[in-house]
Formats: structure tokens, C-alpha cells, sequence
């Protein structure tokens, strides 16, 4: 059976001791879950939900008959098709977040904070390719206008969760999500939600998702838990920005019931 994984940083598996740039870690959750069967790795640092979505269909299509998980990460992250090559390997396709909004003297290690010097010259290499394509201007822009906004940040997370979803059960795909964070299910709580976002919101299937318990410091986060907030509130070691490998060993364990519930028992 093919497990396709899709999500952010949290499942390319970034700062895990075995991870590289081009083939992520193999010891995060949905990889350790994975074990026996072939994992398809559909996740990168940065990553909105547009673009794990677009990713796991584009990954889908291409294998065939598999097994999906997804973890869903922070909304106000976006991702646009621009009309010239963005210099990145995903070409002409980026996905822009709130440092790209900064002035372009801006040094991402003052947001990045990370002791592992690859990853902050990696970080230095995108910033300053933003600036020279026009992406940091365009971000700018966009986030000064629309990004910040709550309800833009909640609807258009919520469509790509809904869009992937009807992807799958219309290929008759099995599948699981989770999320980093839990806002992606109690924003639509928002002073100016409206009918579409209600709609939409209730089209979700939200019984395809699990969600982490509470930790042993309960109250530091809200139920249910995120991947994120449940490491956090356990007090997992972490690394910069990102939970340690034993955080991903307990996490498999809690969620390997519902991951052969879901997905592989149809194999």
C-alpha cells in the first residue's frame, strides 16, 4: 500500500536529525506510522494549505490507489501561481507568510530562530530571492490588505480542507487529517463569519480528523489539540521551532488506532 503524507515542516520533518532538504525525515509520526508500507512524502517548510492540498492531489493522481494522511497547518500562510518563474523549485508557485511582508533589508534569522546555520542560510537564500523577483513587494501588498485579515485567513483554509476532502472521497481514496494548530476548526467562530463560512464549515466532515488530548500541563492550550499545541503542552524537548523526535514517537502511538481505522483497513 502507498501512504501519501502531506503537511508543512512538521511532516517534511524539518530539524529531525535525519532530515534532508530534498527527502525530509522518516521519523516523524505519519512516517513511523508508515512503516512496511511505501511513503510518499508530500510536505515542505513554509507550506499553506493551498499548497498541501495541491500537492496531495498532484501526488494522488500520479500513484493511484493509496492511503492519504494530511496535517494541516498555520492559515495565514498563501500560495500563488505568479506569471514568472519564482526561482524556487516549485517554479512558478510560492507560498508567501507574514516575514515576507517585512522590508527588505529584513534578516529572517531575527524570525527564524535557529542554531542549525544551513537552515538560516537557506532562509537568508529565499528572503533575498523574494526581494530581487518582486515576491517580498507583492507580499507586502497583500498581507497590508487581505492576509491579516481573519476571515480571509479562515475562509480560504476552510475551502481548501472541503476541496481536498470531496477530492478524495470522490476517488474513493481513504484518508486521515489532523492540523499543527486547532484554529483551523474554531475560527469560523469570528465576529463577521457569514453564511458561506458557515456552510462551508459544516460541509467538513470533521470526523475524519484526529485530535491530539490534552497534555499533562492542561489549560496552556485549548481542546482539542494540534500536533503543535499537544508537543507544546507536554513540554516535548523541542528544537527550534519544531518538536523533537520523541514527540513524534508518542504522537504515532496515539494516533496509530485511528490511522489503521481510516486508512489502511480498506487494504
Amino acid at each position: 500500500m502507498i501512504i501519501v503524507a502531506g503537511g508543512c515542516s512538521f511532516i517534511h520533518g524539518d530539524e529531525l536529525k535525519d532530515w534532508d532538504k530534498v527527502n525530509g525525515s522518516h521519523s516523524t509520526w505519519p512516517a513511523l506510522l508508515s512503516s512496511g508500507h511505501q511513503y510518499e512524502l508530500v510536505a515542505g517548510g513554509g507550506w499553506s494549505n493551498q499548497s498541501i492540498a495541491r500537492n496531495v492531489i498532484n501526488r494522488v493522481s500520479q500513484v493511484g490507489d493509496c492511503g492519504v494522511v494530511v496535517q494541516w497547518t498555520f492559515p495565514a500562510r498563501y500560495e500563488f501561481r505568479f506569471a514568472y518563474n519564482t526561482g524556487q523549485r516549485s517554479g512558478h508557485w510560492y507560498n508567501i507568510m507574514p516575514w515576507n511582508a517585512e522590508d527588505d533589508d529584513f534578516d529572517p534569522s531575527e524570525y527564524f530562530f535557529s542554531s542549525d546555520d544551513e537552515q538560516v542560510t537557506v532562509q537568508k537564500a529565499h528572503q533575498e530571492n523574494a526581494n530581487e523577483k518582486g515576491i517580498n513587494s507583492f507580499a507586502r501588498s497583500y498581507f497590508k490588505n487581505i492576509g491579516t485579515e481573519l476571515y480571509w485567513e479562515n475562509y480560504t483554509t476552510l475551502k481548501e480542507i472541503l476541496f481536498l476532502q470531496m477530492y478524495l472521497k470522490q476517488m474513493s481514496i481513504p484518508y486521515m487529517f489532523t492540523a499543527a494548530d486547532n484554529c483551523i476548526m474554531h475560527n469560523h467562530i469570528i465576529e463577521n463569519a457569514d453564511d458561506t463560512i458557515a456552510a462551508i464549515y459544516y460541509s467538513i466532515d470533521w470526523a475524519k480528523f484526529f485530535w491530539f488530548p490534552k497534555g499533562k500541563h492542561e489549560g496552556e492550550t485549548v481542546a482539542p489539540r494540534g500536533f503543535y499545541q499537544w508537543a507544546l503542552e507536554n513540554k516535548y524537548p523541542m528544537y527550534t521551532t519544531h518538536p523533537k523526535e520523541q514527540a513524534h514517537q508518542d504522537a504515532a502511538e496515539l494516533i496509530e488506532d485511528t490511522f489503521h481505522a481510516m486508512v489502511t483497513k480498506h487494504y
